[in-house]
């Protein structure tokens, strides 16, 4: 591993020893992004994002030996149960992915193992990300994989996932889901009006300060998320609260915007 990832550096390593041992030469590239590279990790409640390049397509992969990796890494890393994303990409699919129809396998918090044959183009944000901030735990560099994305385009993107969050029924929504729609669509108005990249906790800052009137929604999201879902959104009136904020911030992210200097 080439870069110091703190309290999470063990942890990566042993998963990347794992996803290794199942693909061996299968596996062209191991990128580590999110908040354990660029700031604002919370341990305990950040997750951990890894983008892992294959020389196969997904399909060809041994799918059920990579889930029962995974199953087993939670049984030895209980802490990390429920707060591993990772995504598994055909280097073919990842070089053009603007064109490309080809599959991902996908496990994320909420969510079992499984193959997504969205557009790749749709995770342009996830790669722009891996490409420009993460770090390589195995393989070559990101760049050498990663077209060049220009930071128009990621703001774009940014702001096509906010709004796709933000119209998503929420009447029964949990208490997760609301702190999660409030915090990215946070990070996603303040990274196209800053043009710059932030935390969830830098961008709650930002927006309190923009709109001090939603700060005690704003806490109660960063509450919510700190206790992984144990604690906040529990009344009637913060869910309403909730997504009333919710559109004002999509409302917001459509404002006119400078473009990136």
């Amino acid at each position: 591993m080439n870069t110091d990832l703190g309290p999470v550096g063990d942890v990566a390593e042993a998963l990347a020893s794992d996803i290794e041992g199942v693909l061996h030469d299968d596996l062209v590239g191991l990128y580590v992004y999110g908040s354990a590279v660029s700031g604002g990790f919370d341990p305990g409640a950040s997750d951990l994002d890894l983008v892992a390049v294959t020389a196969r397509e997904v399909e060809a992969l041994d799918l059920p030996s990579l889930e029962r990796m995974q199953h087993a890494f939670v049984g030895r890393y209980p802490e990390w149960s429920n707060r591993l994303e990772i995504v598994y990409i055909g280097r073919a699919t990842l070089q053009s992915f603007r064109t490309s129809s080809g599959s991902l396998a996908v496990v994320s918090p909420g969510e079992t193992f499984h193959v997504r044959r969205d557009r790749p183009a749709d995770w342009l944000q996830n790669w722009y990300l891996v490409r420009e901030t993460g770090a390589s735990l195995r393989g070559v560099e990101a760049a050498s994989i990663i077209p060049p994305i220009a930071w128009p385009e990621f703001a774009a993107g940014t702001i096509r996932y906010a709004d796709e969050l933000g119209k998503r029924s929420r009447l029964a929504a949990s208490g997760c889901t609301f702190a999660y729609t409030i915090l990215t669509m946070c990070r996603a108005l303040r990274t196209v009006r800053t043009q710059t990249l932030g935390s969830k906790q830098e961008s709650a800052a930002w927006v309190r300060q923009l709109m001090p009137h939603w700060d005690w929604v704003i806490d109660e999201a960063l509450l919510c998320r700190m206790a992984r879902g144990k604690m906040g959104f529990d009344e009637e009136r913060m869910r309403a609260a909730a997504d009333a904020f919710i559109g004002l911030l999509g409302d917001e992210l459509h404002r006119k915007t400078p473009g990136r200097k």
